[in-house]
């Protein structure tokens, strides 16, 4: 379902979505995960948007999934990460790009530090 009219941000987040997560996302993933991903709700495998989407329900959930699907994913943080960097190469800096295109994003409390000049 597709609220009307899109936010900019998501404008911009599903801009090139085929070259961030190719046609359909669900087919880079492994079947145990995917498979678990869909008894909760129904993603768009085309959508940058869903698969963040997945990717933090997953994350916050990690402790309640079957130990097969935890297995397939990795550890959290590193395992975690690596099972979607190596899927979607280009997804973390497109999402990054597109935080840091928009002033409202970049300053959000949510972002601000990782934008932050402060010589940290």
């Amino acid at each position: 379902m597709c609220r009307e009219p899109r936010e900019p941000q998501l404008v911009a987040l599903e801009t090139g979505a085929p070259d961030v997560v190719g046609p359909d996302w669900h087919k880079r993933l492994d079947k145990v995960f995917d498979d678990n991903l869909g008894k909760f709700r129904k993603y768009d495998g085309r959508s940058v948007q869903d698969l963040m989407r997945a990717l933090r329900n997953k994350k916050h959930h990690y402790q309640d999934l079957p130990d097969n699907v935890k297995r397939s994913l990795g550890v959290l943080p590193e395992g975690f990460l690596s099972y979607f960097t190596k899927r979607f190469p280009r997804l973390f800096l497109h999402v990054y790009g597109v935080v840091s295109a928009d002033p409202l994003l970049r300053n959000d409390a949510m972002f601000r530090s990782y934008f932050d000049s402060g010589g940290d």
